[in-house]
């Protein structure tokens, strides 16, 4: 449930700035408070402290009552939101299918002026042209991003797939199953080969995350962007230890817009 508890902030607008108010201030960020992230949010990889500085582009400066009632008002029409949260200096979006249920405070008139100076930097693509990138670093700083969208490569020519994402283990299984299986029968290959197909083809996205956290990478990041690029440098910025192993095979041009970025 939101917190409406106000952390070092004044009521610029003079009323109840109470705890537990039922009224929301307006003209204050909203970060997620301290204990207060939900297993759901946390999946995502949000953190606490994060400050949430907009809905679909748009400021969002109105509190935690009406931020519930933002996503329920258009929980009937298209169920995807895209936020941007600020973090050590750091501006990143990410989309999610779900209202967010962690706790939140408000954040200071210092971090608010902060904060949207930063954000009037931040530029938006077109929304149907975004999409979760996950990213998964390891203990020297090296980070791979895993982009979800299917590949039809799996399906088509899956020993191509595995090589293509550096999935190198279950491309030498396979390999060899393929060798075995023709050898042994022409059939049997066949059969074999349009069974892997299958598997391949709908196990994309656990293959991707469990061979990479095989490689002894941990779930870092979830942004939202148009591309790679874009991920890349965002994830520099959060730590300038870190290495991106950049993939341009994963670069997509912009989908048409049909749902329009609000300034």
């Amino acid at each position: 449930m939101i917190n409406d508890r106000v952390e070092n902030a004044e009521n610029p607008a003079g009323g109840p700035d109470a705890i537990g108010g039922e009224t929301d201030l307006q003209g204050f960020l909203l970060k997620i408070s301290i204990g207060g992230i939900t297993v759901q949010d946390y999946v995502k990889r949000l953190q606490e402290d994060d400050i949430l500085i907009a809905i679909d582009g748009q400021r969002y400066l109105n509190g935690p009552q009406l931020l519930r009632d933002t996503f329920l008002q258009e929980n009937n029409s298209e169920n995807k939101w895209l936020l941007t949260f600020y973090r050590n200096g750091v501006i990143f979006d990410i989309l999610i299918d779900h209202p967010l249920k962690s706790s939140f405070d408000y954040s200071t008139k210092e971090e608010t002026e902060l904060v949207l100076s930063a954000f009037s930097d931040h530029t938006f693509g077109d929304f149907q042209s975004y999409e979760n990138f996950e990213i998964y670093r390891n203990a020297r700083g090296v980070c791979d991003i895993l982009n979800f969208t299917h590949d039809p490569m799996a399906w088509i020519a899956p020993p191509l797939w595995l090589l293509k994402y550096r999935l190198y283990p279950p491309f030498i299984v396979i390999v060899i199953l393929y060798l075995l299986m023709f050898v042994v029968n022409i059939y049997l290959f066949a059969a074999t080969a349009v069974l892997i197909s299958i598997y391949i083809n709908k196990a994309q996205t656990n293959l991707l995350r469990s061979f990479t956290m095989f490689d002894d990478k941990a779930h870092y990041m979830t942004i939202a962007a148009t591309n790679e690029a874009d991920v890349s440098r965002i994830i520099r910025k959060s730590d300038t230890h870190n290495k991106v192993r950049f993939e341009k095979n994963t670069i997509k041009k912009p989908k048409s817009m049909k749902k329009a970025m609000k300034n």
